[in-house]
């Protein structure tokens, strides 16, 4: 029933005529703002403590906490579309989070704002380890069921792609458009992308992949670009020259003592660093003079602000190192410059890792003929061991119709001597060169300096251009006794690595491949030639050459320079080692390919129980009878004496330095010994 217009049952105003008409012009504007209002302000930082979880095999397991990181905030602010900076850099130490930065980064942009989403790594076999062992745990935790499984393949989906369920967005994983990518992306365009490891990404056939990646994105006028990296060589370092491009923002803290803001520097906490104690290594405030110590650390970076020292760009670039990170005391960062020091090769590493700023060459040797004078004046007998040589090895470098070959010595401290140097007038495959090099490494003996002759341990031959012939040749050795290299030019590449498995036109794995490693030239290059400039004969990384090498020699073993090199199609600029045109380099490579042995031999690793094993086994008086060896000279009796000498022997001075007392100590037993012999 009817009861003033309400019905009875429902309790209902009952329906009038025009009841159930709307407004058509109200209900299209309602819908046309609807769609046209700007979305809400994206924020991956807030995201982020939604969404991310750490498992148990992260450091920090649990939820995404920003005051451990709080130096990410910004960055990720940046990359926000209300920033205005279109590529967003961050130089780096190694291992401080720069992969889940990355990672909430792609999430927050799947979720948030869906679109194409590309994610550039520096090699194939990179992006698959990513998206395997980072990507795909991450997406299953923060993403929850948003993306297509990888398991189904539906759409497409693979490792290195991942879909949406509702299709409105990707993500494409891949390495920085070489020509074996998974997918072609030269028609792919996108809003956003992270160019991750740039600086180990090397020049393609198609030119500079950078500018390959910054054009997929170049039509948006809002697209962001993350580069991120931790830096190498300079110059030519690729992420050291985007943060430089753009605003370089530093972290500044304040001081816990006064409160003047200043960002944590190396130089600041070397210039403190007593290394007898590096457990007190510290930073001393540029106001008051005051210690900052590690305990002070989580307090000060959670009130420290980033400060422009380039406010002029539109991009903006951060740099983030160790000693603001919770995952490593300013103790080990210490300890591990001391264990650096002197040694080219390892400083550059603790520089990029640890530091996060790129190691500087000049990319020069020091002049040859200074270094023939040196040796000229003051060297060993050429053909002999001299005193602290406790590994003996030789570099094969493999020509087409000759074969040069160098033995050198290795000891303690990174040092290591010349001891011979040869040609064989034949290729590798015929029965003379196989003779000739028989006989050195199964015959061939030296003598050293304490009367003792002594045979090559291990030889590594060049087997980059001739491997079947160097392999049919070498396969008669012991592995042992005989390895195969070829060089690995990258800056990034490391300094001595299995190579991979190699297959041949039938598919199967090469039999040479469990004896062949990539050797890391271009690091060595640069540590070989800051180490030739070492004068000390005692001092760390010091390098010796006998008397009467030649002119030649020394030509060829500083024939190569780091020069910029543009390529003519993109005018980008990149740096590699060349050689002065005409001018030979086996001296060079022989060098490299000798010490890359010495590592296989535990060089760089040896500990202080192995270099006294050694000595023990090595540096021992034998039967040095005239008619097997002949006679060492007088002088080098005289510093083989000195160098081996301890150095609780010497007379102490408070005016003379240690090296002044060293070489005292040599001259008066030359002439005790001149004396004698008279």
């Amino acid at each position: 029933m009817l009861h003033g217009g309400v019905s009875e049952v429902s309790g209902r105003p009952e329906p009038t005529p025009g009841m159930f008409l709307a407004n058509p012009e109200r209900e299209a504007l309602e819908v046309f703002a609807e769609v046209t209002a700007p979305p809400p302000p994206i924020d991956y930082k807030a995201w982020a403590v939604e969404h991310v979880r750490f498992g148990s095999e992260s450091p920090f397991p649990g939820d995404y906490d920003p005051d451990r990181f709080p130096f990410f905030g910004p960055v990720l602010d940046a990359l926000a579309p209300e920033d205005p900076a279109r590529n967003v850099t961050l130089m780096k130490s190694a291992q401080i989070g720069g992969t889940v930065l990355a990672q909430i980064f792609a999430g927050g942009s799947l979720d948030l704002d869906p679109g194409p989403f590309l994610y550039v790594h520096p090699t194939e076999p990179n992006a698959i380890r990513w998206s395997k062992q980072k990507w795909k745990p991450f997406a299953r935790s923060a993403l929850r069921g948003l993306m297509k499984s990888t398991a189904s393949r539906d759409g497409g989906n693979s490792t290195l792609y991942q879909e949406r369920r509702d299709e409105r967005g990707f993500i494409q994983v891949d390495d920085h458009f070489k020509a074996n990518s998974e997918a072609s992306l030269s028609m792919m365009s996108t809003p956003r992308q992270v160019q991750d490891d740039l600086a180990k990404w090397e020049m393609n056939a198609a030119g500079d992949p950078e500018g390959q990646a910054d054009s997929r994105s170049k039509r948006f006028i809002d697209a962001k670009v993350l580069k991120l990296g931790t830096p190498l060589v300079e110059p030519g370092c690729r992420v050291t020259r985007s943060f430089k491009a753009g605003t370089q923002e530093h972290l500044h803290v304040p001081c816990p003592h006064c409160g003047h803001e200043q960002p944590l520097e190396w130089d600041n906490m070397l210039a403190a660093l007593d290394e007898a104690h590096p457990e007190r290594a510290h930073f001393t405030c540029v106001a008051c003079d005051e210690a900052i110590e590690e305990k002070h650390r989580d307090t000060i970076v959670r009130h420290g602000d980033f400060v422009a020292h380039n406010p002029g760009p539109r991009d903006r670039s951060f740099y983030i190192w160790s000693a603001y990170a919770p995952g490593e005391s300013w103790e080990s960062i210490a300890r591990g410059w001391l264990k650096a020091k002197g040694d080219p090769a390892a400083e550059q590493t603790f520089l990029n890792d640890t530091i996060g700023v790129a190691y500087k060459t000049d990319g020069e040797a020091p002049p040859w003929e200074e270094l023939r004078d040196r040796a000229d004046a003051e060297g060993h007998r050429r053909g002999t061991i001299p005193a602290g040589g406790l590994i003996l090895a030789m570099g094969v470098d493999v020509q087409g119709d000759w074969l040069a070959w160098h033995v050198m010595a290795f000891g303690r401290d990174l040092r290591r001597w010349t001891v011979d140097y040869g040609v064989i007038d034949s290729f590798v495959a015929t029965d003379d060169a196989r003779k000739e090099l028989d006989k050195l490494v199964k015959e061939k003996s030296w003598p050293d300096a304490f009367g003792r002759r002594r045979k090559l341990e291990l030889t590594a031959i060049d087997g980059n251009a001739y491997t079947e012939d160097v392999w049919d040749w070498a396969r008669k050795h012991p592995q042992s006794k005989v390895i195969m290299v070829r060089g690995a030019n990258s800056d990034s590449a490391p300094i001595f690595a299995r190579v991979q498995r190699e297959r041949g036109k039938d598919g199967k794995v090469k039999r040479y491949v469990r004896r062949f490693f990539n050797v890391g030239v271009s690091p060595l290059k640069v540590a070989l030639y800051k180490s030739l400039q070492v004068v000390d004969r005692l001092a760390r990384g010091f390098v010796g050459h006998p008397q009467g090498m030649g002119d030649e020699f020394y030509r060829e073993l500083c024939a190569e320079r780091r020069q910029p090199v543009r390529n003519r199609n993109t005018g980008f600029i990149s740096y590699r080692w060349v050689k002065e045109s005409g001018q030979r380099n086996e001296v060079l490579d022989t060098t490299l390919q000798a010490e890359a042995a010495a590592v296989r031999l535990g060089w760089r690793r040896n500990t202080d129980e192995d270099w006294a094993r050694l000595e023990a086994m090595h540096e021992k008086p034998g039967k040095a009878a005239a008619d097997e060896q002949g006679q060492l000279d007088l002088e080098e009796h005289a510093v083989a004496a000195a160098e081996a000498e301890p150095e609780g022997q010497a007379e102490e001075s408070g005016e003379e330095s240690r090296d002044d007392k060293r070489r005292a100590r040599r001259l008066a037993r030359l002439r005790r010994m001149n004396g004698s012999a008279g």
